[in-house]
């Protein structure tokens, strides 16, 4: 769950100018990337491990035998530090996003 500046709660919804999409919708790569970091469908090693038994799922940092994205949010050094999201203020994950363009996105694998 994600809250906004005010601190309420934003549900998602598939519906035309959902609660999301106007804080998320700067450009169509940063929607997409945002959906799959928050459905945990994103390019990264764990997820691809459900599709290829045999695929690595150690991250590229290094630091990690499997790559999740709570690692690549909060831990990952391939990641600016400075970026990570220190609440569940839904801006402070775009921003995470807007900083690190190679965070869950399928153009990195």
């Amino acid at each position: 769950m994600f809250e906004d500046e005010d601190q309420q709660v934003i549900k998602p919804t598939c519906a035309k100018d959902s609660s999301w999409l106007p804080v998320i919708g700067f450009t169509n790569s940063l929607c997409a990337c945002f959906m799959c970091m928050t459905t945990d469908h994103a390019s990264i090693e764990e997820y691809k491990q459900k599709f290829f038994s045999n695929h690595s799922t150690s991250c590229p940092c290094g630091e990690v035998k499997v790559q999740t994205r709570e690692h690549i949010v909060m831990e990952c050094d391939l990641c600016d530090p400075s970026t990570r999201p220190c609440n569940i203020i839904i801006n402070s994950f775009i921003h995470f996003l807007m900083d690190n363009s190679g965070a869950f996105s399928f153009n990195n694998g």
